[in-house]
């Protein structure tokens, strides 16, 4: 807890130094995240509740996690066939599941927490996935990085001594619990759904 906090307080100081420049130089860099395996996607998160609160904090890194997760999958459709032996392979063994299920399939993916970039340009890489497809379903998805800018915000109140220590550790404990229930209700219908199709 110590050591996010530190981080924190570290990107609060640097952007508070960019002045007006500050939130759109934020979105910026979570669109980079997004085409770049930066080890800081879920930090930019937090950071965005932390440093802008809510809602000025999701509304600042929603649309720019979408732009990022578009950006990389355009880029993975070009990816060179050694970068896709790269990708980890927990994504891959996902991909004929990913390609035949359609929308539901990819709304799963993007409600599990996987490595951002690496998904993007691995989501990119499979021909029969559909812009348009991925897009809706990486918009209703990415709702869910609302919990992850609750939490910031959270950690922001506790930091500047705001509120108790038992509030803000309930609502924080509260934030994550429905974050990790998302994301492993997502994993395992996903999973659920590529042993059904294997069987078929």
């Amino acid at each position: 807890m110590l050591g996010v906090a530190d981080k924190l307080s570290a990107l609060d100081a640097v952007i508070a130094s960019l002045g007006p420049v500050g939130p759109p130089a934020y979105a910026l860099v979570v669109v980079v995240s997004g085409l770049l395996p930066l080890p800081m996607f879920n930090l930019l998160l937090l950071g965005a509740g932390s440093l802008f609160g809510l809602p000025l904090g999701f509304a600042v890194v929603y649309p720019s996690a979408i732009l990022g997760a578009c950006v990389g999958f355009r880029v993975g459709r070009q990816l060179p066939e050694w970068l896709r032996r790269r990708i980890p392979q927990k994504l891959t063994v996902l991909q004929d599941a990913l390609a035949e299920g359609g929308f539901v399939n990819l709304l799963l993916l993007r409600l599990t927490p996987l490595p951002f970039a690496p998904s993007n340009l691995f989501l990119g890489s499979i021909p029969a996935i559909p812009f348009s497809t991925y897009v809706l379903a990486t918009a209703v998805g990415f709702i869910r990085l609302v919990a992850n800018v609750f939490i910031g915000s959270q950690l922001r109140g506790m930091i500047d001594g705001q509120g108790t220590f038992v509030e803000s550790a309930v609502l924080m404990g509260g934030a994550l619990a429905f974050a990790l229930a998302v994301g492993n209700t997502g994993r395992l219908l996903l999973k659920r759904r590529a042993a059904e199709r294997k069987t078929e």
